[in-house]
């Protein structure tokens, strides 16, 4: 990457990282849907002491990664709006940065600064499991699970809720990104009604806790199978070139809109 789009990359990254970690709201509903993730049925404090390690760490991964997002989406979509709004676009239209730059460190900046209080959450669990376990493999086990099961998913919800209130009102948005993460992750085929929670396209990030984490049967997809490395990478893969893909598409779109004005 040039000195040219580096730069502008990096100073949005650091202006919408700062910005969104400095919101209440980020902070205050996270917390409040952590009231959720903690009464959970897999939570590090459930299981027995002779269940695997890498079994509990990935099962806690699961676990927050289950409702935690649904907020990290909706506080994600005004991000464009906003700017739309205080007609930054026309601003930085005049100074000499590609759009795409921005656009990735708006990108960026915005979901680890959202992601940043579920990484809170999920690492007050780790910390539990290194002092109830005393084995310091919970430490860099939690990073892997994190990097693996975690990660992937919120960079996905990150970039459709970030591109795609340019061209859906907001409330819509995030009313219909709410119904499709219950139907589409959560919800388990033996309603009856079809899903893609058993698929590749999963941001929960159960085909990588099964594939990378499971030892024998002891974490299954939402449809009650086994998952393998290769469908645990087939996933991640599939999640982050989804992310890529929508980031483009939205970058077409904002030029081809400015080429209209």
């Amino acid at each position: 990457m040039s000195h040219g789009v580096w730069s502008p990359f990096a100073g949005a990254t650091h202006y919408e990282f700062r910005m969104q970690l400095r919101r209440k709201s980020v902070w205050i509903a996270t917390f409040l849907t952590s009231l959720i993730v903690f009464t959970g049925l897999h939570n590090p404090w459930n299981f027995p002491h002779d269940t695997a390690l890498s079994v509990v760490v990935a099962q806690w991964a699961v676990v927050c990664n289950a409702f935690a997002p649904v907020v990290f989406g909706v506080l994600l979509a005004d991000r464009l709006p906003r700017d739309r709004r205080l007609h930054l676009p026309e601003l930085l239209d005049a100074l000499p940065a590609p759009s795409g730059s921005r656009l990735a460190g708006k990108y960026f900046g915005s979901a680890l600064a959202t992601a940043t209080p579920i990484f809170v959450i999920y690492l007050s669990g780790i910390i539990y499991i290194l002092a109830d376990r005393h084995d310091p493999l919970a430490v860099p086990l939690g990073l892997a699970a994190f990097l693996a099961i975690n990660l992937p998913g919120l960079l996905f919800v990150a970039a459709f809720s970030v591109v795609m209130p340019a061209i859906l009102w907001v409330p819509l948005y995030q009313f219909l990104f709410v119904g499709y993460w219950f139907w589409g992750n959560l919800l388990s085929p033996s309603y009856g009604i079809p899903t893609i929670s058993t698929t590749w396209l999963t941001p929960l990030g159960s085909f990588a806790a099964a594939g990378f984490f499971s030892r024998a049967d002891e974490i299954m997809t939402m449809d009650g199978s086994t998952g393998t490395v290769w469908q645990g990478a087939g996933s991640i893969a599939l999640l982050l070139a989804s992310a890529v893909l929508a980031l483009f598409i939205a970058q077409r779109y904002l030029n081809w809109q400015r080429a209209r004005q």
